[in-house]
């Protein structure tokens, strides 16, 4: 499992079993919760109390960012992929019609994203460093910087240097998640390509943290292993991240897999209940932390999670590159499940009580100058 912490699965398996409601009320109530918080509060003793696990991340939640709901929209740059990834709409083996956007199209793209108010955008792609390396990046953040406040990636692992290349040239934030934290079940699923190799993807995001970005994302796609477990070594993941990497905020997202082409069925079903259990405990153990819930989602669960744990969400997202120019039909990444518009998901949160923010900073802070 997660190879910076000494817990291993089965030390997690035991704890989990022996957790009583007595230990979970004990860890609600904990100042500074650690990770043995974080195990009661997803053991299955918890999940007759969600509750009390939903009371305490609403507090927590209002108490660290009020009302606000951040507001960002993924751009998919491309969908070239040298991976063979059996979950993955993108995978190599996959017979689509592929995609990269160049520099123009992107730029294209975010101008109708920009349209609908966003100012925080997120660029994804697979992997293709032919034709999608450091150097399309820095060209393209270079201009998307000219008009969005915030720019971040969820790109294909790079090394030190190019990722400090994306970070003076204004990328704000990097998610790149680990999928799954069991080793061998990694290997089970990344059949081939440069992603197969399990240390190396943790050790690129070390990289990344270490270039300077503010935002740091991390997160396991649930459905390919225990979501119990997933969830205790990505909790361990985010605390060496702020241990070691205290400069930069923390965020989570909880991806579970959903239908897509090629029929992958996921061989560890998570639950909408599960879910939220695993998103409670995460608000209720890391505060401070960004929490997101992707469109995977419905729209009605990824507004109730607004009101209560969740900070941080996409609107008007389209998963296929060249989509907001023109509505491609050629296969997405994933199923969206919340197809709401930008502004009917900026309506719904109003109506929730909450305020939809489109940006996560404004240049005058400086921040630029943090590094």
């Amino acid at each position: 499992m997660f190879p910076y912490h000494k817990l291993d699965e089965g030390a997690v398996r035991a704890h989990l079993a022996a957790v009583s409601e007595r230990d979970v009320l004990a860890s609600l109530a904990a100042e500074s919760p650690r990770l043995s918080d974080l195990l009661n509060l997803i053991s299955p003793a918890a999940a007759g109390m969600l509750d009390l696990l939903r009371d305490k991340a609403r507090s927590l939640r209002l108490r660290k960012f009020g009302k606000v709901v951040n507001l960002y929209t993924p751009l998919y740059v491309g969908n070239q992929c040298v991976n063979s990834c059996l979950y993955c709409g993108f995978r190599h083996s996959n017979d689509i019609e592929r995609k990269n956007l160049s520099v123009e199209e992107a730029l294209a793209e975010a101008e109708v994203i920009k349209s609908y108010g966003i100012d925080s955008i997120l660029l994804v792609c697979g992997e293709d460093h032919k034709h999608m390396g450091a150097d399309y990046f820095v060209e393209l953040v270079g201009k998307l910087r000219q008009t969005f406040s915030f720019v971040a990636v969820e790109i294909y692992p790079m090394d030190y240097v190019s990722y400090r290349r994306l970070f003076e040239a204004g990328v704000h934030g990097l998610t790149l998640y680990q999928e799954t934290y069991s080793k061998a079940n990694y290997q089970r699923f990344h059949l081939a390509g440069p992603k197969k190799d399990y240390e190396n993807r943790l050790a690129r995001f070390e990289d990344g943290a270490r270039a300077g970005f503010y935002n740091l994302g991390i997160g396991a796609l649930l459905g390919l292993y225990d979501w119990r477990i997933e969830a205790a070594f990505l909790a361990a993941h985010g605390m060496y991240v702020k241990k070691h990497y205290w400069r930069s905020k923390l965020q989570f997202a909880f991806p579970r897999i959903n239908p897509m082409a090629g029929g992958f069925e996921p061989p560890c079903p998570v639950s909408e209940p599960e879910l939220e259990q695993m998103i409670l405990a995460f608000r209720v153990v890391f505060p401070d932390a960004d929490l997101t819930v992707s469109t995977r989602e419905s729209a009605a669960f990824r507004d109730r999670m607004a009101v209560i744990a969740v900070n941080k969400i996409s609107a008007g997202s389209r998963v296929k590159p060249g989509s907001y120019v023109s509505d491609s039909k050629d296969l997405a990444q994933f199923t969206l499940a919340d197809q709401r518009s930008a502004a009917e998901v900026v309506t719904d949160i109003r109506k929730l009580g909450l305020e939809p923010v489109f940006k996560d900073w404004d240049a005058c802070l400086g921040l630029g100058d943090i590094a």
